[in-house]
């Protein structure tokens, strides 16, 4: 994996990782950090380091919420997704959603650049609410089953697999999760996923051990330590 890259768009999911250059503060960045602290600071979102990534932490899943610039122009657009903790990944990733339709805005002076971050944050905060109650526990099993994935046969098996387990539909999980080893492993992504999911099929306690998987992911991403509610 390229170690200096933002957005990696590959087959599995679009990945983030925040790099060095990324850390450098010009002006219209600046903008984006202050309209987006007093946007979004209020519903519990914070800044991950100085990037443009905003993290909504909610234990067992993240809200991202990114202000992508593009090469060689100031501005930004806007991507907001879920990232499940339940696979152990030291990077973010746009495991539902990503790319909002509002295109890329220009910075030409702070005052117009100021009012179209701050549009996009409404944007953002309206999509955060929505994304939260569907991860409530009475809508979180369908919002996740009827949400079709990048690649339905790997992921979208695993979290449907996931989310039926947490739940104690275990034949059901078993299911989506023996769809997975039937795949072929081309790459070794897909040989530990394949791993991971013969464990999860033959461990003694589910919730356990998913719960092990959500902290140990917790720390490769550096995220605080915290209670992880699952039922």
């Amino acid at each position: 994996m390229p170690k200096k890259l933002a957005l990696i768009p590959n087959f599995c999911n679009t990945l983030y990782k925040v790099n060095k250059k990324e850390m450098a503060q010009d002006d219209h960045s600046k903008i984006i950090n202050k309209v987006a602290k007093e946007k979004l600071g209020p519903y519990g979102i914070v800044q991950k380091g100085k990037s443009r990534l905003w993290i909504d932490d909610q234990g067992w899943f993240i809200i991202l919420i990114e202000f992508q610039p593009f090469t060689r122009k100031k501005g930004t657009t806007l991507n907001v997704g879920i990232n499940f903790n339940w696979l152990n990944n030291e990077y973010f990733s746009f495991d539902i959603g990503y790319r909002q339709d509002t295109g890329f805005v220009e910075y030409q002076t702070d005052n117009q650049f100021m009012k179209e971050v701050e549009l996009y944050c409404d944007k953002a905060i309206e999509i955060i609410l929505n994304f939260r109650n569907n991860l409530q526990n009475n809508n979180r099993k369908n919002f996740i089953l009827n949400y079709t994935f990048t690649s339905e046969s790997l992921w979208g098996n695993y979290h449907k697999g996931t989310i039926l387990g947490i739940l104690g539909e275990t034949t059901k999980m078993k299911n989506h999760f023996s769809a997975i080893l039937n795949e072929e492993a081309q790459f070794d992504w897909i040989k530990n996923l394949q791993s991971q999911v013969k464990f999860l099929i033959e461990s003694k306690d589910f919730i356990v051990e998913i719960r092990k998987i959500i902290n140990d992911s917790r720390k490769s991403k550096k995220l605080p330590e915290r209670e992880i509610n699952l039922l």
